[in-house]
């Protein structure tokens, strides 16, 4: 499969044919970039809406408009993850839109978990068979935006009260919060290392196991058998997903859409002016 679609001559990037290349592709290798038509925030955001049926956001970034987020993680190489795989309703879609591309590193990685979960061994799969759980403490500014951004009757931080973080709370099961007198949330979430791709339905191994903690508390994650997992345990992981992990070299106007249930994705170390890079990204459910 060519993960890559190039624009044709007079042709936009909405148009029903580029769309539906890009959900082909998206089923049938988790990824594709496309490359060569004429992008900005605007239609980069009519993309993302095209193809999902609920926007969802990361509250603790800044937003470029009503539907996609700038995104800003340093410079510092990040580990392979899926995007708000730490929460109880990740995002089927992510997008990303590269106005303005480094000179040098940053390259997005992208690694199949299919492929990953394919070539684990009989040792791994047992392990992560069962769910794992995450914990961490959110502040106040964070936890109210992330209930503000899913619930459907609120649409600003200000207006959530104990009910509305109930009503979410009923739609994940698996999640045990805990509000503290300073208005702080503990979580303690059930989550599957391994599960079903949202363009496909393969199984994939697609978590944030190996993920950056940049603008949140570090997660304690917990195996089955109530040991924490380990940076050994992390390393084997490592090494094997870099065997299935790509690069994206990004050129200026770039789109990369990713199935968040399936494929993670990371990024190589920035050299130089951070500000050489805008990123762009936008989420959301099918």
């Amino acid at each position: 499969m060519n993960n890559i679609i190039l624009s044709p001559q007079n042709n936009e990037i909405l148009a029903p044919e580029i769309l539906n290349q890009a959900k082909q592709a998206l089923a049938e290798s988790g990824w594709v970039l496309l490359r060569g038509f004429h992008i900005n925030l605007t239609s980069f955001s009519q993309v993302t809406k095209k193809l999902s049926r609920q926007l969802t956001f990361d509250p603790a970034r800044e937003y470029s408009n009503d539907s996609t987020q700038k995104v800003n993680a340093g410079t510092a190489a990040v580990g392979l993850h899926i995007e708000n795989g730490n929460t109880p309703l990740p995002p089927d879609l992510v997008a990303f839109y590269s106005a303005k591309s480094a000179v040098s590193g940053s390259q997005t990685t992208v690694c199949d978990g299919v492929e990953i979960y394919q070539h684990m061994s009989d040792d791994l799969k047992a392990i992560f068979a069962k769910p794992i759980t995450v914990s961490r403490t959110l502040p106040s500014k964070l936890w109210r935006q992330y209930v503000a951004d899913q619930h459907p009757a609120i649409s600003t931080s200000s207006e959530v009260n104990e009910q509305h973080l109930q009503d979410l709370n009923a739609l994940a099961p698996n999640q045990q919060a805990i509000l503290h007198s300073d208005d702080s949330l503990t979580y303690h979430l059930a989550v599957s290392p391994c599960i079903n791709a949202a363009f496909s339905g393969k199984l994939a191994f697609a978590n944030a196991i190996l993920g950056p903690s940049f603008n949140y508390q570090a997660p304690k994650l917990i195996l089955s058998n109530g040991e924490e997992i380990s940076e050994q345990l992390k390393q084997e992981l490592t090494t094997l997903a870099e065997q299935f992990t790509h690069e994206v070299q990004w050129q200026d106007g770039d789109l990369v859409l990713i199935d968040n249930k399936r494929v993670m994705h990371g990024r190589r170390e920035i050299h130089g002016d951070l500000s050489q890079r805008q990123l762009y990204i936008g989420m959301g459910c099918l």
